[in-house]
């Protein structure tokens, strides 16, 4: 009995022995890269016209007689007061604050009406935009006051 006690040490020791010798490295995994895409309209200015005699600014900077516009559709969006009646376009999410991160207080159908309701003064102008996305402060018709995504609402006499 002592020596199958004995032989078995003897194994499991080799066993040990033989794992550590390796010299394999283990290969590192590498998460994938995701590229999350909000369907949000950036609001960047684009600089669309400069007067030749003004001389150039510094590179990645408008001269001072650039004209100065918002890019695409996002140059188009109107701004809308407080007191204007809008719908949902599609499913659309009520936040706690202007900001994708922020805490979603309920979600909403195309075709949700909402009223604009004015922004507390400590967020400076209105609408608010952060990050170059426009955001609206709303009171949804089941009196949930809340933040949206301008580029998911119209106005509702739009689509009347």
């Amino acid at each position: 009995m002592a020596r199958y006690g004995v032989a078995a040490l003897l194994l499991i020791g080799a066993l040990v022995v033989a794992a550590c010798g390796r010299d394999e490295s283990p290969t590192p995994v590498v998460a994938p890269k995701v590229t999350v895409q909000t369907g949000v309209i950036v609001l960047t200015p684009d600089v669309t016209g400069v007067n030749p005699q003004s001389g150039g600014g510094s590179e990645g900077s408008a001269p001072p007689n650039a004209t100065v516009t918002g890019p695409g559709i996002a140059g188009l969006l109107k701004v809308l007061d407080p007191g204007t009646e809008v719908q949902a376009l599609g499913m659309l999410r009520l936040y706690a604050a202007p900001e994708p991160t922020a805490a979603t207080l309920d979600e909403y159908v195309a075709g949700a009406t909402f009223t604009i309701i004015a922004s507390p003064d400590d967020l400076g102008p209105y609408p608010v935009e952060l990050n170059g996305v426009r955001w609206y402060r709303v009171r949804a018709a089941d009196g949930l006051v809340g933040w949206v995504i301008a580029d998911g609402i119209v106005e509702a006499s739009a689509v009347e």
